[in-house]
């Protein structure tokens, strides 16, 4: 710094009072908080708001609370509202699950298809009637039902009619029917 700059800020800076150096203080400081905050929210803005929308749909059904009325567990099989339905048990973990699905979603299609639900044997309220090894299919006390890996019922009237361990049986009874043409 050359002499005249030193005396040039000396003298701007001896016309201040201890006031103003104060305020001056203040407002910068006041400035620099205020450009960090928006920082921050921008930064934020930019980098967290595009996993909050990804997350967002997931997120919304959570909220809904949507429920799957096809969906059943095997301690209330008998209550149902229909007089005459299936149910499908089996674990959907496996892998075969989606053939399983295929064939009741191919099965609804049908014109008089009766209503079908679902009953998972990995739902921790399903597992206490899971013995593969004991099946136990015909019952009047839902206590005493033992399935095994895959098992299609058939009830009627609060009672099991029919009961199919076998994929081969169960695609055979949940074929799909074309319907008739009636146009010829």
């Amino acid at each position: 710094m050359t002499k005249k700059e030193k005396t040039k800020k000396i003298k701007t800076e001896k016309y201040r009072s201890e006031e103003q150096t104060e305020m001056i203080r203040f407002v910068r400081i006041l400035i620099i908080v205020i450009i960090l905050i928006l920082g921050i929210y921008f930064f934020t803005r930019i980098f967290v708001t595009k996993d909050l929308l990804n997350n967002e749909e997931e997120e919304k059904e959570i909220l809904e609370g949507t429920v799957n009325y096809n969906l059943t567990m095997i301690g209330s099989l008998f209550n149902k509202p229909e007089s005459e339905y299936y149910v499908m048990i089996y674990n959907t973990e496996n892998l075969r699950s989606i053939y399983y699905s295929g064939l009741m979603t191919n099965y609804a299609r049908n014109e008089n298809a009766l209503k079908v639900y679902f009953a998972d044997l990995d739902k921790e309220l399903n597992q206490k009637f899971y013995d593969p090894e004991n099946t136990n299919l015909d019952v009047t006390d839902i206590s005493d039902l033992r399935v095994g890996d895959l098992t299609l019922l058939k009830i009627k009237d609060g009672r099991i009619t029919d009961a199919l361990t076998t994929e081969e049986d169960i695609a055979n009874e949940l074929k799909y029917i074309e319907p008739e043409d009636t146009e010829n």
